[in-house]
């Protein structure tokens, strides 16, 4: 813990110096620093748009500082914020001259805004906090990347109008919850009107009462959400209102955890509330969606106290309202794939709030809600000590993982979730994206491996597909094979056996009849030898299946070979 002095001078004068960039006085208010470049004509001095924070320094706001004005506030430090030992921090001042202030900037018709690597803490104190951290009223653009979001009430990013941008990129959102019983703020970010370049891509958000929230039905927007990591979210996971979505290779980890009830709005049943605001048939000409390979996580600690503590009266959310099939079935261009269901990742450090969370939902799912809500909140960045305020960093999370199938588990066979976790992975992304986006651009109508209407197991790939692989390195073909099942029929496990003369990379998947996959071990590298697997059934109905192997040894022989089986009630 670093506590570092909160120091600031009265003085509102700034001695500017035009240059390109203008390094900002931690001793001066950020608001009057920036405001106090504005011409006599009533411009800001175009001179004067890039602003530089130095790392080891706390900068304070009296009030909202509002841009009309391309603005960019960056820190000298480009390394993950994660990885910093004091980034530069932004905060407004405790019992500040503005007692009304909700925000930190708020954009105004011709303004823009970038932030890069800087921690924005949204507390004010004494159980105090800001509604938001950025609000786009009317500006043209809204850019972060490698920032910290803690400590708000409502939203870090509030767009309310349209804007031509917003890009969301390698920034941890904290703490964005409200301290009572209210599941509807405290979001990474909100879209309230229509934009149409929106990504949010190797993001993390920790403690939130939602993903995110969009209101109304904005078919002008378009929106790329790639290797996120999403942890310990409230409720209602997303709000879908888009012209075009990607959302793929995501990690929803206890999402929407504060569970459902039997009479609870249809709003605060399902992880997507899409269809219960989209006019479906007038609009299905305006949709494209795809939504697959991610990962859908509970605490079985969670799952046990609803049954045990709350009598069985809370029930874990759902992700789809039913009336998606119909869209799928009547819109080409609507995707639902397969997503990894209930793959613990194993979390280096994972944050220990699990108990101040379920006794949340203990006071607003149970039948006397108390006074004052729990504070699940963790451990802030910034806390006060005599009115100073105190650094703790890095947070008390490390999301880092080792569960191998989700290692390389994307649609671009790299892990799921945030890639700054993973700083060689996310190397090879950036350096194929372009490659990777493109063939998510195709998943919407041309991806196989998907949620059949109808059938809700068809859209989770589940661990009890494949219990494991075993092997026999001692006894190498010559050849590569794929044996015939047995047994054959079979009910309702059955086992399979290859062999591999090399290394190799394997997958192995099922499909039923149609053609629809139900099951695939991706890309498992295996010694060479003889291997076994028990493929279990269970949540299949009778009929005949194919299996297939692909494999891919370590001198480019690639083998693939299809057979049948048979599944018999």
């Amino acid at each position: 813990m670093r506590k570092l002095l909160f120091v600031l001078s009265v003085c509102v004068g700034w001695l500017g110096v035009t240059m390109a960039q203008t390094t900002l006085d931690p001793a001066k208010y950020v608001n009057i620093q920036i405001a106090g470049d504005t011409l006599s004509n009533g411009s800001h001095d175009p001179a004067k748009t890039v602003y530089v924070a130095q790392s080891g320094q706390i900068y304070a706001f009296d009030g909202t500082l509002f841009v009309n004005f391309p603005l960019v506030i960056q820190g000298d430090n480009s390394t993950w914020l994660y990885n910093q030992t004091t980034p530069p921090i932004f905060l407004q001042t405790p019992g500040g001259t503005n007692s009304a202030t909700r925000t930190f900037i708020n954009l105004r018709a011709g303004g823009s805004l970038t932030v890069k690597n800087i921690l924005f803490s949204a507390s004010v104190g004494d159980g105090a906090f800001l509604q938001s951290v950025v609000e786009n009223a009317a500006g043209d653009s809204v850019i972060a990347d490698n920032c910290v979001f803690t400590d708000h009430d409502s939203h870090a990013l509030k767009i309310t109008g349209a804007a031509k941008k917003v890009h969301v990129t390698n920034c941890i959102f904290m703490n964005g919850i409200r301290n009572r019983f209210n599941q509807s703020g405290g979001m990474p970010h909100r879209f309230d009107g229509a934009i149409p370049d929106i990504l949010l891509e190797n993001n993390t958000s920790v403690n939130m009462a939602r993903e995110f929230g969009n209101g109304g039905e904005k078919f002008t927007s378009n929106m790329i959400e790639v290797h996120y990591t999403y942890l310990n979210m409230q409720t209602t996971g997303h709000e879908l209102h888009w012209y075009t979505g990607l959302q793929a290779n995501n990690i929803y980890y206890n999402w929407c955890w504060t569970g459902r009830k039997a009479n609870t709005n249809g709003y605060e049943t399902y992880f997507t509330c899409w269809q219960n605001h989209v006019n479906v048939v007038a609009k299905l000409d305006s949709i494209s969606l795809y939504n697959g390979r991610n990962l859908f996580y509970l605490d079985p600690k969670i799952l046990n106290y609803y049954k045990n503590s709350l009598g069985d009266t809370v029930y874990q959310c759902l992700l789809w309202n039913r009336s998606v099939d119909s869209t799928i079935r009547a819109d080409i261009n609507f995707k639902i794939g397969k997503s990894y269901w209930q793959f613990d990742p194993k979390f280096t450090t994972p944050p220990s709030n699990t108990d101040s969370m379920l006794a949340w939902v203990a006071g607003f799912r149970g039948p006397a809600q108390p006074t004052n809500a729990p504070n699940w909140r963790i451990t802030p960045p910034i806390t006060y000590s005599a009115g100073n305020p105190v650094l703790s960093w890095p947070p008390p999370f490390n999301l880092t993982y080792t569960n191998d199938t989700l290692m390389a588990a994307g649609t671009d066979k790299l892990p799921l979730g945030d890639l700054n976790w993973f700083p060689a992975k996310k190397a090879i992304y950036l350096a194929n994206r372009t490659q990777y986006i493109a063939a998510l651009r195709d998943s919407m109508l041309n991806a196989k491996y998907l949620y059949v209407p109808g059938d809700s197991a068809s859209a989770l790939i589940t661990s009890g597909n494949v219990t494991g692989v075993e092997s026999n390195s001692a006894n190498t073909p010559e050849q590569y094979y794929l044996s015939n099942n047995y047994p054959n029929p079979f009910n309702p496990s059955t086992t399979i056996e290859f062999g591999l003369p090399e290394q190799s990379h394997v997958t192995l998947s099922v499909f039923n009849i149609l053609g629809q996959k139900v099951f695939e071990m991706r890309d498992r590298s295996l010694a060479a030898g003889v291997h076994s697997t028990t493929f279990d059934a269970s949540q299949l109905g009778s009929g005949v299946y194919i299996y297939s192997i692909h494999a891919t040894g370590t001198s480019g022989r690639t083998f693939v070979e299809f057979k049948k089986m048979t599944l018999l009630r």
